[in-house]
């Protein structure tokens, strides 16, 4: 039974995360609405979600200072980024950048690479290089910088969130600070103005929000005092080969030989640097 409770919490975990994405896809590639609404709607839908929660169970929200600003920032490329790339390429710059960060940290704090791990860096820098140049000649360097920056911010949410002693109550709180700071300055640059944004728009930003964002995140910090380092570095690895498989369907979006081999060299390469960590 518990095995089978293991078992539903990462499927869940990874259909939210990757849904995230596809989500964000849908509304803002078809621009059914603006990538700042979005945010704002989203964030906003999370905090409720979150808030709600904490209270029928009696919590009060922990505010870790920064990292609401980093959700914040984090969210807003996100959005921005998605704009200009696709569901899979997205989710790969995404994820390319957040376990970038978090190494590089890493060694900043005076970790050394093994001979495996260097491999895999330079593996997935070529990966990386690789994708980077099949994108801008698309016209879409500008998507890859905020993908990078979005990526950057939520690994630098995370390393913060590490001090977090109760992360419903933290992650309550930085959705909550979040989405009133981003609020404002909606309100700054629209005032009073009403925005036409479609109902579909509005609601793939609130389930992004309210499920796949704000429920998902604490599913996730669950599951990781679950698992290994490396179980959960697996599962990670999962999120943008599911995105990448489910675009097609879902987003009409076409594998290309380009994204496969670059993708699976960034993907290989992150294993290769999660996997043979010393612990």
């Amino acid at each position: 039974m518990a095995s089978l409770r293991l078992s539903l919490l990462i499927v869940s975990v990874l259909a939210g995360m990757a849904g995230n994405s596809l989500l964000a896809r849908a509304a803002l590639g078809s621009g059914s609405i603006d990538p700042l609404t979005f945010t704002v709607i989203r964030l906003s839908s999370g905090a409720l979600i979150l808030l709600g929660l904490s209270l029928a169970i009696r919590k009060r929200p922990v505010l870790y200072p920064a990292m609401p600003f980093m959700l914040a920032i984090y969210a807003l490329a996100f959005a921005y980024g998605y704009v200009k790339l696709g569901a899979a390429s997205g989710t790969l710059f995404l994820f390319f950048a957040i376990q970038a960060a978090m190494l590089a940290w890493e060694v900043y704090r005076g970790y050394r690479l093994s001979v495996w791990q260097w491999a895999g860096s330079l593996l997935t820098l070529s990966g990386l290089w690789r994708l980077v140049g099949s994108h801008v000649q698309a016209n879409s360097a500008s998507g890859i910088v905020l993908m990078l920056c979005a990526g950057m911010a939520w690994a630098a949410y995370s390393i913060l969130g590490k001090r977090s002693a109760d992360n419903l109550a933290s992650t309550t709180a930085n959705f909550m600070y979040a989405a009133l700071g981003l609020l404002a300055v909606y309100i700054a640059i629209h005032g009073d103005q009403l925005l036409t944004i479609s109902l579909k728009g509005a609601l793939y930003a609130a389930v992004s929000g309210g499920f796949t964002s704000a429920l998902v995140y604490v599913l996730w910090y669950r599951l990781l005092k679950k698992l290994s380092g490396a179980t959960s570095a697996v599962i990670q690895m999962l999120i943008p080969v599911i995105v990448a498989v489910a675009a097609v369907p879902l987003l009409h979006e076409i594998l290309s030989h380009t994204l496969i081999e670059s993708g699976g060299m960034i993907l290989f390469g992150i294993a290769l640097v999660s996997l043979t960590k010393k612990t």
